[in-house]
């Protein structure tokens, strides 16, 4: 149900009554008269659901965003889940072992976490450290392993 003004002005200084018209979805009309408070409030409500509208339409989600929405919008495959998976499959070269032995223990663990699909935040509760160090951790790890490849 969608409500439209009856008159250019939302509301009257004077209270004067409005007459407003509701739109249903299914095509049937309903004029209501009401005061010019309840009038203003449900212009308001009209233009703040038009705005949110308008920004819904702008945003969109991005592959990406599976990471904080979910793995809705993914395949759950990444540079790292591949990595860990062929580790584990013993598909490893010698250059791969040469990578995952820089790094430290605490970066192995973090990655080995972040690759069984737990979360950023979670690894942090369970790591005992802040969001941003841990991020630090995982990007500095990744940063090691590209430089073998």
């Amino acid at each position: 149900m969608k409500s439209q003004n009856g008159s250019n002005s939302p509301a009257d200084s004077n209270g004067q009554s409005k007459t407003v018209t509701y739109k249903f979805v299914t095509g049937e009309t309903s004029v209501v008269e009401v005061s010019g408070e309840i009038a203003a409030f449900l212009a308001e409500c009209d233009r703040a659901e038009g705005r949110k509208e308008r920004k819904e339409r702008r945003h969109c989600l991005s592959l990406d965003a599976a990471e904080y929405e979910g793995t809705d919008y993914s395949d759950g495959t990444t540079p790292e889940t591949m990595l860990f998976h062929s580790i584990a499959d013993g598909d490893t070269s010698a250059l791969l072992q040469n990578a995952i032995s820089s790094l430290t223990e605490v970066q192995k663990r973090r990655l080995i976490m972040l690759v069984s699909g737990m979360k950023y935040e979670e690894i942090a509760h369970i790591e005992g450290v802040c969001l941003s160090s841990l991020a630090e951790s995982i990007e500095a790890a990744k940063r090691k392993i590209k430089k073998f490849f």
